[in-house]
């Protein structure tokens, strides 16, 4: 480990610190951000009939690692993705426990835990109209340069530019939405060439969800956990 790099990680482990020993927040304040991330999640499910959240994650000799970006989701018509018809971006979730952390004792969020919350939870449901669809397009990145560089993955064809083409990614990249659903698509992994790429789906850890039935014990038992599949 070079000297920048631990004086970055001894810098972010006593910010996590720190903020470890400030005390827990406002009673008050606390009840009044749950109250609105209950509202907002609801407000955004009505917008388009039903929500999904997924998480993106990549893996390297270093282990798994949060991968920030999106897919691209299109209805599937006749077997295939409808290119005529408009397509549904949806990114990757704020803050997630990675598929082998556990939920840890304190649950405010710090340089070693990303962990949820009802407000970053109420950001991470993306609104989505009920039908079948496919991914199409998929891209995230993770990393730093000054630190090694940045790891960027892309898959499938389906972006805004001129010589686009429209495909369904291979393995496992379909999801059916019901209407009213609140879905909780669990993690989405990227394989393969970007010339063939394929999806590794797996659905939300046993800690994710703990973590979520702590922070939205209303929303809970309405959420339906699954995962992308063939």
């Amino acid at each position: 480990m070079n000297a920048k790099l631990f004086v970055a990680v001894a810098l972010g482990l006593m910010t996590g610190l720190l903020a470890g020993c400030a005390g827990s927040r406002d009673p008050g304040t606390a009840a009044a951000d749950h109250s609105a991330a209950i509202s907002q999640i609801a407000s955004k499910k009505s917008q388009k009939g039903a929500l999904l959240l997924i998480r993106m994650v990549d893996a390297n000799l270093t282990g798994d690692h949060y991968c920030s970006g999106h897919i691209r989701l299109r209805r599937i018509d006749n077997g295939k993705p409808d290119k005529n018809t408009a397509f549904e971006d949806i990114y990757s979730a704020d803050r997630w426990l990675l598929p082998d952390e556990k939920k840890p004792k304190d649950m405010e969020a710090t340089f070693l835990y990303r962990v949820a919350n009802a407000t970053s939870y109420a950001r991470s449901f993306r609104p989505i109209a009920p039908g079948r669809y496919a991914i199409t397009y998929a891209e995230c990145q993770y990393g730093m340069s000054q630190y090694g560089g940045v790891t960027k993955l892309e898959a499938g064809g389906d972006q805004d530019f001129l010589f686009n083409y429209v495909s369904p990614l291979g393995g496992a990249s379909t999801i059916i939405v019901g209407a009213g659903q609140i879905i909780d698509a669990g993690y989405i992994r990227l394989t393969g060439r970007r010339s063939n790429p394929a999806v590794v789906s797996s659905e939300a850890s046993a800690a994710e969800r703990e973590v979520m039935q702590e922070v939205l014990p209303e929303l809970y038992t309405s959420i339906r956990f699954t995962k992308f599949g063939l």
